[in-house]
């Protein structure tokens, strides 16, 4: 006797097929996104927020100012720095440096990550293995150290080229952690799209007479996006914590001060005033953490396995 078919009733009716429910995000990314909605709603209006002081503001204490002057309380909320100033306020305003350093550098490695792993992936042969010279050149030297090595060469050449003065420790940090994010992006991005291009859909344009720049545009790239987007957003956490690497050998941005650029100013103190240091780092802490987190939960939705590399 044959088994029933699971959507056939004894009657021979079909049944309707149960509806599939929706996972609810679990805990990690419900804080996840909820941290960093918060913190870039803060950074975006705090000139028009309240609670949030400027950033020059000085607190005094009997009309006077002097170092770590207040600790936590209703008065500072994380007490104040050296100079006086708010903790709270000054890790807002730090944020928006920090944040938009972290996403320009995404950007750039995206784009040219994307550009040489496309290339070398779709074509092969000589583009592939002029590539990977390129890409295995930069991973193999220490991050840090190239790091270092080209921010203190664009410093050079900023005093022979007048006409780079524009490239301040903001934009010289931004395309250094851009440069080191290039590579391992790339090598996501080629493995992909050696993958995509054995594709039926692909082959089918292909065989339809699709040149390379038409099938790479129309075919490969918009099934790119999933795993480009989930390695961009775990490696935003990464970069964010390479710039406090780079603040914390003196290579920050003086102004606004960055989060690694406060917790290098405040860790001779630490002992005197631990606040001017810990609340900084947990801003730190928390946005990278989470960045990880929403990068974790793309990567098995999408099953980039690749992530990982």
């Amino acid at each position: 006797m044959s088994a029933t078919p699971p959507s056939a009733t004894a009657g021979g009716k079909t049944t309707a097929k149960p509806k599939r429910s929706r996972k609810i995000p679990g805990i990690g990314v419900m804080f996840a996104v909820a941290w960093l909605l918060a913190l870039t709603i803060c950074t975006l209006f705090a000139s028009y927020l309240p609670f949030i002081r400027s950033y020059d503001t000085q607190i005094k204490v009997n009309g006077k100012t002097g170092r770590y002057n207040l600790g936590p309380g209703w008065t500072t909320w994380m007490g104040t720095d050296s100079s006086a100033h708010d903790v709270f306020a000054r890790s807002i305003h730090g944020a928006k440096i920090t944040l938009m350093i972290g996403v320009l550098a995404t950007v750039m490695g995206l784009v040219l990550g994307a550009i040489l792993g496309v290339l070398a992936g779709y074509f092969g042969g000589w583009v592939d293995r002029t590539v990977s010279i390129i890409v295995d050149c930069l991973l193999a030297l220490p991050a840090l150290l190239l790091a270092l090595l080209l921010v203190y060469r664009m410093d050079d050449l900023k005093s022979v080229y007048t006409w780079l003065g524009w490239l301040d420790r903001k934009w010289e940090i931004t395309l250094t952690l851009g440069v080191l994010a290039t590579a391992p992006l790339a090598r996501i991005v080629r493995a992909q799209t050696m993958g995509l291009r054995e594709r039926e859909f692909v082959l089918a344009a292909r065989s339809l007479g699709a040149k390379g720049g038409r099938v790479i545009l129309r075919e490969i790239l918009p099934n790119l996006i999933p795993a480009m987007v989930t390695v961009a957003i775990t490696g935003l956490g990464i970069l964010i914590a390479a710039e406090g690497a780079l603040a914390f050998l003196g290579l920050g941005v003086e102004r606004p001060l960055t989060w690694g650029k406060m917790i290098i100013d405040g860790r001779a103190d630490l002992k005197r005033a631990w606040w001017a240091t810990v609340f900084p780092s947990v801003f730190l802490f928390l946005t990278v953490v989470s960045f990880n987190l929403l990068g974790d939960r793309l990567a098995r939705r999408f099953d980039i396995r690749e992530a990982a590399i």
